[in-house]
């Protein structure tokens, strides 16, 4: 049975990503339940519900960390978040910019590259 916690992460996640983060989870959610559990529980369930700071700057801090971390794989479900949320597209695009002299320019481009394949799958 499923805990309140993991069903309420479920039930964010899916509400901030839609249908591009339900392909991404798929997999995980089949081959790797636990993690999809501990994901959804820990993450969407508990820290995502917290009203600390607004939506837009939980995405802002983490698509900025992933791009930080050179973790790239998962940046497109977060840049789908952001934008629903009501992050523009012109201030991803001033994310980016504002980490390229910490991150360095290469980075970047990769980040970008994920944001141009993400807005061509999700519109």
């Amino acid at each position: 049975m499923m805990s309140e916690q993991i069903t309420q992460g479920l039930d964010r996640f899916a509400k901030l990503s839609g249908e591009y983060g339900a392909r991404a989870l798929a997999p995980i959610k089949e081959h790797f339940p636990e993690l999809s559990e501990f994901i959804m529980g820990t993450a969407y369930g508990d820290i995502f519900q917290r009203t600390t700071i607004t939506d837009q700057w939980k995405e802002v801090a983490i698509i900025s960390s992933l791009i930080t971390q050179g973790q790239f794989e998962q940046l497109g479900v977060h840049y789908a978040m952001a934008l629903s949320v009501g992050v523009t597209v012109e201030e991803l695009k001033g994310i980016l910019l504002h980490l390229a002299p910490c991150v360095g320019a290469p980075r970047i481009i990769s980040a970008f590259n994920v944001l141009l394949a993400t807005l061509e799958e999700i519109q």
